[in-house]
């Protein structure tokens, strides 16, 4: 899409955080619509200088600042960045920590962020979960116990085997670098409970529902007080497989009128940019809801490549201004080269066989054809690390 003519007096945008494919795809999703594209993060990464990035502001240990050094540094950004720029927090604890602080942030930004409360149930899973079983909404069998015995009990209640996940998942994958742990009898669970140990999490356990990766869907969007943009996709291959993330994925015909979520999302007041995933059950059919992210995802690009920028319209909405809508194109893709190529292998796909099976329309992780300094920074990152490791060499001590 070329930009406006009066693109140089739109407000510029500032991304806060250093997810490489979420914020690749957030400043793709801007800068290709000529929104000047800002960026406050912890990382000088490579792969993350997109061309569509004109600044960084990088200020270490942001991440685990206190909220007061938080706001001062997007405040600085927002000054650095000319104007009043829309902000995109690309991370759960960011999402939280803007919800937080919107008043003292309202000054210096256009939000589109959701109240502290809406946000708080979707990035708490226990909250989650609970708001789910209260409003009857279909999701897996959970249970929060506290004890070593709370847990044998609960995970003999649901059947195994069961996962045993985190409450506050940025938390766990800091530790863990997975989503949880499964459970496939009772000395695995003890195993695990042992692992977990003087981590300081709470955890709960979670039925597993039957099914690979072509079981599981999204439907992305936006959502205001009086619309709601609605993009669905399934899932065709995920990495690594049972617990991993979306590797390959393909546009559908909307099915959000199968499931709960407009009617969820209203009744907690939930206003922005979501991604929610579900799980088709085989033994109903029914569409159980896993969990809702209450921001920008890895496969934003997904929606634009099918005619329906959702980042685009946050912005449009946070600036006021008017939100485009409309449907998109069924049957386009979503790519994350890597990881997409090892699931392929994984299901036993030759490398032909798997070309062919990303033909179409589609958008990549990292990857993008007017944007190619990215990708060079990461076969190049990828390059010196297997060689580093062919010679033996080790990662300095942090």
């Amino acid at each position: 899409m070329s930009p406006s003519p009066d693109a140089r007096n739109e407000p510029p945008a500032l991304i806060v955080g250093d997810d490489q494919v979420n914020v690749l795809g957030l400043a793709r999703n801007l800068g290709r619509d000529g929104v000047r594209v800002h960026r406050l993060g912890a990382s000088d990464a490579a792969v993350l200088r997109s061309r569509y990035i004109r600044s960084l502001s990088l200020v270490e240990g942001i991440d685990d600042s206190p909220d007061e050094e938080f706001v001062a540094a997007l405040e600085r950004a927002a000054h650095g960045a000319g104007g009043k720029p829309v902000l995109f927090p690309a991370s759960d604890l960011h999402v939280i920590r803007v919800a937080r602080n919107a008043a003292a942030l309202a000054a210096s930004f256009h939000l589109h962020a959701a109240s502290l409360p809406a946000t708080e149930t979707l990035v708490n899973k226990r909250r989650f979960y609970e708001s789910l079983a209260k409003m009857g909404v279909a999701h897996p069998a959970t249970r929060f116990p506290r004890t070593r015995g709370e847990f044998e009990a609960a995970a003999a209640a649901i059947g195994y085997p069961v996962l045993v996940k985190p409450e506050i998942s940025p938390l766990f994958a800091r530790l863990f670098q997975k989503k949880g742990f499964v459970a496939h009898d009772r000395e695995d669970l003890f195993r695990h409970l042992e692992t977990l140990e003087g981590s300081g999490l709470d955890m709960m356990v979670q039925e597993i529902i039957p099914g690979g990766a072509h079981c599981m869907h999204g439907c992305a969007g936006f959502r205001t007080a009086d619309r709601i943009l609605v993009f669905c996709y399934r899932r065709v291959r995920e990495f690594p497989e049972g617990f991993g993330c979306g590797s390959l994925l393909e546009s559908v015909p909307a099915f959000v009128g199968q499931t709960r979520l407009v009617d969820y999302l209203g009744r907690i007041g939930y206003t922005g940019i979501f991604d929610a995933e579900f799980k088709r059950d085989p033994r109903d059919g029914a569409y159980k809801m896993i969990e809702i992210n209450a921001r920008s995802w890895w496969q934003n690009t997904h929606p634009s490549v099918s005619g329906l920028n959702i980042v685009k319209a946050a912005y449009d909405c946070a600036a006021g201004r008017p939100v485009s809508s409309g449907g998109y194109q069924v049957g386009t893709k979503w790519v994350h080269l890597y990881n997409d190529y090892f699931a392929a292998r994984a299901a036993g796909l030759g490398f032909l066989a798997w070309r062919r099976s990303l033909a179409g329309r589609k958008a990549f992780d990292i990857w993008a054809r007017d944007d190619v300094r990215p990708m060079v920074a990461f076969l190049s990152d990828m390059a010196l690390s297997k060689a580093r490791k062919a010679l033996g060499f080790r990662a300095a001590p942090r």
